[in-house]
């Protein structure tokens, strides 16, 4: 598949196949449904399906229908994603080699665990968030798709938190660890202030391609005021500055299931038998439905905390 993104990076293009428009086009009513009737979806948003005629220089012959699909991009942000992962819920195949590791490229599940990488959101909103996950997977599994994933970005907002190690030194450690992430964000707000000019205390948080007199958010107070006046309209997942913020404060979460036009026909059955012959059947990735979805159910339940 071929991606093209807007001036704006509102919006992606990407190509599709005559089975997978096929497949947009049998369920856009259930689509359309299941999108207006859960407001927190994580599915993909798509906004069009179009088809192009390419007529080859050759004469008489038949023009080439080039299919492709509009989407919402996931990642329109001003944040530098710092690490990005793209999540099954399998582990066969999903790992990536070192030399290809890159902010840019997606790691997969195998890295994600190796990494002890979590989505932390806290007991609450991964209650909601797992929840409205186990819906879409049902509306995937339901319509007969496998395949999809869940398209992670991680934005570091400001240092780690201290190790278990550092904890057990005593409340002196955790006190001064504290004291220096206050100093340091004061620091930081202090010089966004000044640099834009303003009066309350702001702070640019790494935008990229933005200086700071072009966009500010503020990192004083408590954990709702990130999430700003429109949270009430916003998806959940999207209500802090457009993604989840963490619930230690130290990271910004973009997230969204991709890759739904999947569906398991034959050809897909027929891949699942030959790869269970040489691997765990559990940990293939082409797997049928039912059991793709509690799959990627199960690790979601694990990696959200």
């Amino acid at each position: 598949a071929f991606f093209y993104y807007t001036a704006d990076g509102k919006y992606m293009m990407k190509t599709v196949t005559h089975k997978e428009q096929a497949l947009l086009k049998k369920m856009l009513k259930r689509y359309y449904d299941h999108i207006t009737q859960n407001s927190g979806t994580l599915l993909v948003r798509f906004l069009g399906l179009h088809c192009l005629s390419v007529r080859k220089d050759r004469k008489g012959a038949s023009p080439q229908k080039v299919y492709f699909v509009v989407m919402g991009n996931m990642f329109n942000t001003p944040f530098e994603i710092h690490r990005r992962y793209d999540l099954k819920g399998s582990w066969v195949g999903r790992s990536t080699k070192a030399e290809h590791f890159d902010p840019s490229v997606a790691l997969k599940d195998v890295d994600f665990t190796d990494a002890n990488e979590s989505i932390r959101v806290g007991e609450e909103r991964k209650a909601k968030l797992v929840a409205q996950l186990e819906r879409d997977s049902a509306f995937l599994r339901d319509n007969n798709i496998i395949d999809y994933s869940l398209l992670l970005g991680i934005y570091e907002l400001g240092p780690t938190a201290p190790t278990a190690g550092d904890e057990d030194k005593g409340t002196d450690a955790a006190r001064l660890h504290e004291e220096a992430v206050a100093a340091e964000r004061s620091e930081r707000v202090a010089t966004a202030a000044s640099n834009a000019g303003a009066n309350s205390a702001d702070l640019s948080l790494g935008l990229k391609g933005a200086s700071t007199a072009d966009i500010t958010v503020k990192v004083t107070g408590s954990p709702d005021e990130y999430r700003g006046p429109s949270n009430n309209e916003a998806p959940f997942h999207t209500a802090d500055m457009g993604g989840m913020l963490s619930s230690d404060q130290k990271a910004l979460y973009f997230l969204g299931i991709i890759d739904i036009l999947t569906p398991y026909d034959g050809k897909k059955h027929l891949e699942h038998w030959f790869k269970a012959l040489r691997h765990d059947k559990r940990g293939v990735s082409c797997c049928p439905p039912a059991m793709y979805a509690d799959r990627f159910n199960k690790f979601m339940r694990a990696a959200i905390v």
